[in-house]
C-alpha cells in the first residue's frame, strides 16, 4: 500500500512539473510569436522595443535603462549574494526584404529566451553577482553594438562575464556549438579611390588610367587568398564593388574606386593583410602615375572567447542534457559583439537549430521553437548554478 502511495505521489508530482515546463514552453513560444509579427529594420525597432519593455517592466528589474545606442535596453537584475557581473545579449532587429521587413534570422526567437530568463529572475534572486540582460539594436548591420558602448561609458555598467547564443541550422536541434578562441572574423572594408587624368578613347595613351591598376590589385589578391605562411592565421580578401569611368563611350577614364572587404580569424593577420594591400595599390598607383586615397569602413575586431567563459557554457550545457560539439574554425561572418568583450570572459556560442531547418536570411528560414526552453534552461544554468 505504501509503495503504492509513494507511486501516485511522484507521478502527481511529475505530471505537475511536466505541465509547468509545457506552460514555460508555451509561454515563450506566444513571446516569440508576438515579436515575430513587428519586425522592424535596423534603427528602427520603435515597437518591438516597446513589447521588450512592457515584458521587462513586469519582472522587477532593479534598474532599466532604455534608448541605449538608439532602441537599445538594458536591465538589471541584483541577486541575494555578492558576486560577478554576468551580461547576455540579444539582438532587437530583423532584415531587409524585397517583401519588406522579416526576422529571417532569428531574434525573435533569441528575445523569447532572454524574456523568459527575465521572467525566472523575477521569481528567483538567489544568485551570486549582477545580471544584465541586453537587447541590442541594429546587429544586422553592426552598428548597434558600438552605439550602446558609446552610451554606456557614462552609466557605470561593468561585465565581468558576457554570453551570447545564436540559432545554427547546420547541426541538429538542441546541439551546443562551441568556438574555441575565434567565434568570428576580423574584418573592415578598405575603399581605394585611384585619380589620374582622362583622354579621348582615341588615344589611350594620353590618359594617366586607373584600370590597370585595379586589375593589377584584383590579380594580386587572388594570389593573397592562395598564399600560405605569410599571414597570422586566416585571411581572404573579397572584391565587393568596382567603379572605372563612366558610361561614356568617348573618353578614356581617368578616375577609378576599388571596394574591398578583407578579413581574418586574427585581428593581427587582418591588420598585416590591409598593409599589403596598402603597400600593393600604392605601388601600382606610382606605376601608373595616379594618386590613391585608402580610406576603411565597417571595422569589426574578432570575436573571441575565453576558455573561462566556454568552460561555463559546456557545464551548463552539459548539466542541462545537451551534446556538445567543438567546431573546426571560426566563422568567416564578423558580428559586433565583439565590442561586448572587451575586458570581460566572453563565450559566444550556437544551439542547433534543426538541419531540416533552411538557413537564416533564406526567405524559408524557420526559427525551430523546440529550442527556446532548453537554450533557457542553459542560460539560468549559468545564473543560478555558477
Amino acid at each position: 500500500m505504501k509503495d503504492t502511495r509513494l507511486l501516485k505521489a511522484l507521478l502527481f508530482m511529475t505530471m505537475i512539473t511536466m505541465n509547468i515546463e509545457m506552460k514555460s514552453q508555451d509561454n515563450l513560444i506566444l513571446i516569440r510569436e508576438r515579436l515575430h509579427a513587428i519586425p522592424e529594420y535596423s534603427h528602427k525597432e520603435e515597437k518591438t522595443a516597446e513589447a521588450v519593455l512592457e515584458y521587462l517592466s513586469k519582472t522587477d528589474p532593479d534598474r532599466l535603462f532604455k534608448n541605449v545606442g538608439g532602441y537599445g535596453i538594458i536591465a538589471e537584475y541584483k541577486g541575494n549574494h555578492p558576486g560577478p557581473s554576468k551580461m547576455f545579449r540579444c539582438e532587437l532587429d530583423a532584415i531587409k526584404t524585397e517583401s519588406g521587413f522579416k526576422h529571417l534570422c532569428g531574434h525573435d526567437g533569441h528575445m523569447a529566451i532572454i524574456l523568459g530568463l527575465a521572467q525566472r529572475l523575477r521569481e528567483n534572486r538567489d544568485f551570486a553577482g549582477t545580471i544584465y540582460l541586453l537587447f541590442q539594436p541594429a546587429e544586422e548591420v553592426g552598428e548597434g553594438a558600438a552605439l550602446m558602448i558609446k552610451d554606456m561609458k557614462g552609466m557605470n555598467l561593468k561585465f565581468d562575464y558576457v554570453f551570447a547564443l545564436h540559432n545554427n541550422p547546420n547541426y541538429e536541434l538542441n546541439k551546443v556549438i562551441i568556438h574555441r578562441g575565434t567565434y568570428a572574423a576580423a574584418s573592415v572594408g578598405m575603399e581605394l579611390r585611384f585619380a589620374g587624368e582622362a583622354s579621348h578613347a582615341a588615344y589611350p595613351e594620353q590618359a594617366h588610367s586607373p584600370t590597370d591598376a585595379i586589375f593589377s590589385v584584383i590579380s594580386e589578391l587572388k594570389r593573397l587568398n592562395n598564399s600560405t605562411g605569410i599571414f597570422d592565421g586566416f585571411v581572404l580578401s573579397t572584391v565587393v564593388n568596382v567603379e572605372i569611368g563612366e558610361a561614356n563611350y568617348g573618353v578614356t577614364p581617368g578616375d577609378g574606386v576599388l571596394r574591398l572587404t578583407l578579413r581574418g580569424f586574427k585581428d593581427a593577420g587582418l591588420e598585416k593583410l590591409c598593409s599589403t594591400v596598402e603597400g600593393l595599390a600604392t605601388g601600382f598607383a606610382k606605376r601608373d602615375k595616379l594618386n590613391l586615397c585608402v580610406s576603411y569602413h565597417d571595422r569589426f575586431p574578432a570575436t573571441v572567447n575565453t576558455d573561462v567563459a566556454n568552460s561555463m557554457v559546456v557545464k551548463a550545457a552539459e548539466s542541462t542534457g545537451h551534446e556538445i560539439i567543438y567546431t573546426d574554425e571560426p566563422g568567416r561572418g564578423s558580428d559586433d559583439f565583439c565590442h561586448f568583450t572587451t575586458g570581460a570572459q566572453a563565450s559566444y556560442f550556437d544551439i542547433g537549430n534543426g538541419k531540416e531547418a533552411p538557413d537564416i536570411h533564406k526567405p524559408d528560414y524557420r526559427f525551430s521553437d523546440e529550442i527556446l526552453s532548453p537554450s533557457l534552461d542553459i542560460l539560468d544554468y549559468l545564473v543560478f548554478r555558477m
